[in-house]
């Protein structure tokens, strides 16, 4: 058994929690506990998880913070030298903990690993993301996200050092953690196998919520724009909005997406070089 703990924050999402305990329970390297963290579901919601003890433990949140919030809580409970994320209505290979741990063995200035990841949709249809930079770098991190977090393998120590997630974000927090990692010097590496299967409907946050993810990433580019405008030279900071816009114009496609696809052309203004 390894010293990893893996922390899935959950809200009110009893369809998909067994397929994503399972993914966790089936894993080829065990990880040494399993905590759900409870963001103020339902109460019928919550007594659901019971079900799985004593292989979880469970935190009970008494009110919702956020996803950020219900991680930082697992982490600060944490016993494991690492720690991995998963997310309620997603799923792990096999192979996921054990392929990532080798990789730490073998990279012992690691500070943590993270992979591409596989989207699964309800029609069957499946995409894998694109690759990254071997290692997390700066500029990588500043114009888009580069790390899904329920692909990564972390040092507990280093998220305790950065104060875990930014809990004022209900969104991107992903994109802020990425930027503070690379920003303090922290190792992460990539690895291209496909290890999280992330689960995709037109029900999902993208969907229902692209204004909120659209304003997610105005926030966390507008927090960073002194180190964007240093970094990545002068505009980048609208150019890191113009990104986001298209890209969720692209996703959600339709008319809808189509105008904010231009939309995002328009803000970055027409630059081939950012792409």
């Amino acid at each position: 058994m390894t010293s990893i703990s893996v922390i899935i924050p959950y809200y009110n999402r009893q369809r998909f929690i067994d397929e994503c305990l399972d993914s966790v329970f089936r894993q080829t390297l065990a990880p040494a506990e399993v905590i759900v963290v409870d963001d103020g579901s339902e109460p019928a919601q919550r007594r659901y998880l019971d079900k799985f003890l004593p292989r979880i433990r469970i935190i009970a949140l008494p009110a919702n913070r956020g996803v950020s919030g219900a991680r930082n809580a697992g982490i600060d409970a944490a016993g494991g030298e690492w720690v991995a994320f998963n997310d309620s209505d997603d799923v792990w290979e096999p192979n996921k903990l054990e392929s990532q741990w080798q990789y730490l063995q073998a990279h012992p200035g690691c500070d943590g690993v993270h992979t591409t990841i596989r989207a699964f949709f309800a029609d069957g249809s499946e995409h894998v993301s694109e690759p990254h930079a071997p290692q997390l770098m700066l500029a990588d991190a500043l114009y888009q996200n580069v790390i899904r977090v329920q692909s990564l393998l972390i040092r507990t120590s280093v998220l305790r050092a950065l104060r875990g997630f930014d809990s004022s974000l209900r969104v991107c927090e992903d994109d802020d953690l990425a930027i503070r990692l690379a920003l303090h010097g922290y190792r992460i590496d990539f690895m291209g196998e496909p290890l999280t299967r992330m689960r995709r409907t037109h029900d999902d946050r993208l969907f229902r919520n692209w204004r909120r993810i659209i304003a997610g990433k105005t926030v966390v580019a507008w927090r960073h724009r002194a180190l964007l405008e240093r970094t990545l030279g002068r505009g980048a900071t609208r150019r890191r909005i113009a990104h986001a816009v298209r890209k969720v114009g692209h996703a959600r496609g339709k008319i809808l997406g189509r105008l904010l696809f231009v939309g995002g052309w328009i803000l970055g203004g027409f630059d081939a070089a950012t792409e």
